[in-house]
């Protein structure tokens, strides 16, 4: 599973990181601007308002692609336009989960960890890019599990080799003047070309393998769990953050309403694009990203007492988790999503309307999620 990975991934960088923070920075902690906000202009009414709804925002998010998948997945030849509209919808709505992840990464996480770190109230940092430091290294920690995952599975399939098929017959070509065959020679049956940047890219062959397009796959299962561990390593921050917070927090809380909307848009689809043994995992994963935010709101408004969300040890801890998500999302956007489905996905070899209406919903999505980044 994905989420346990995480979670020692980032037990040893906080293990390895935080020490060094720690020891490589003074802090300045007489500052105005470091201390907590005066219990009296906290609203605890509204605090306990923003667990409801964002817990509506987030379920309807998460929850509605994967009801639309149910008829996406029936194809037959009699299905009703209503199957045909929702197919469409639940298409369109894909490519603008992946804008949204993509976005959430760089204008969400990997900016919110530089502004934890480069905060006053830290102290100056020796290494000043902390954030992307770690960052860089959640991405390859996730791309060595990545990799030798599927290095196994390669040697794995090798050991255990399928019998070869029987070679297929070249099927004769009728011409158009006569009833004469024609059947192509060796010398004019030639292999496609592989893609110029093939060695530069996410990917290590230039077709993705079966099991890489296979929605029952364990690899595609893992695609998706990795990008929901990293989802709620955020969701778990924002919460808290959301809960403790007192100056501009209806602000904030507008915009997360949007958030978390838009986020559960891109996970839910990734969660319905697949084929489940047990559908109950699905319906397990969509909860947990629907609770996820509102346990840390409520967490947050039980601590928001002693929560200081300009202390030094809340901006570390916060800055290194968000850090990590960055680096999470960041490998899973553009190496899973972008480079797999359409660099050497269906998307290279669809119909112009199919890549026109993916490319308007990735871009939406990307400027959607930007957009709310102003005031998150």
């Amino acid at each position: 599973m994905a989420i346990p990975t995480i979670i020692i991934q980032t037990y040893i960088l906080s293990q390895f990181i935080l020490p060094f923070v720690n020891a490589q920075s003074t802090t300045n902690p007489g500052s105005p601007l470091c201390t907590s906000s005066t219990p009296g202009s906290y609203d605890l009414g509204l605090h306990i308002v923003s667990v409801f709804v964002l817990l509506v925002a987030s379920a309807i998010g998460v929850f509605l692609p994967v009801f639309m998948a149910g008829n996406v997945h029936e194809k037959s030849s009699s299905a009703s336009k209503r199957d045909e509209w929702v197919r469409r919808v639940f298409f369109v709505l894909k490519y603008f989960g992946t804008g949204i992840i993509i976005s959430l990464a760089f204008c969400h996480l990997l900016q919110e960890s530089f502004e934890n770190f480069s905060n006053p109230c830290i102290g100056t940092l020796e290494y000043r890019p902390t954030a992307p430091a770690i960052a860089m290294g959640s991405m390859l920690v996730i791309w060595l599990v990545d990799y030798f995952s599927a290095r196994w599975a390669t040697l794995h399939d090798q050991s255990h080799p399928t019998p070869d098929l029987p070679k297929p017959i070249p099927i004769p070509l009728t011409t158009s003047n006569d009833n004469s065959t024609i059947s192509p020679s060796i010398n004019e049956i030639q292999p496609a070309p592989p893609p110029v940047f093939q060695d530069l890219g996410c990917g290590h062959v230039y077709k993705p393998t079966a099991d890489e397009l296979d929605p029952n796959s364990k690899r595609a299962h893992w695609d998706v769990e990795l990008l929901e561990g990293g989802i709620i390593f955020h969701s778990i921050m924002i919460g808290v953050t959301l809960g403790a917070q007192t100056r501009g927090f209806e602000v904030t809380f507008a915009a997360l309403v949007f958030h978390q909307l838009f986020e559960g848009l891109g996970l839910g689809t990734r969660i319905g694009a697949l084929v489940w043994k047990r559908s109950w995992t699905k319906w397990l994963m969509c909860t947990m990203y629907a609770l996820t935010t509102p346990i840390g709101i409520a967490i947050g408004i039980g601590v928001h007492q002693s929560f200081n969300e300009n202390g030094r040890r809340e901006l570390i801890a916060i800055g290194v988790l968000n850090s990590i998500s960055a680096g999470i999302l960041l490998y899973g956007g553009l190496c899973q999503l972008l480079f797999a489905e359409w660099v050497i996905g269906d998307m290279r070899g669809t119909s112009n309307a199919r890549v026109f209406s993916a490319l308007t919903a990735l871009l939406l999505g990307v400027f959607a999620m930007a957009l709310i980044g102003k005031w998150t």
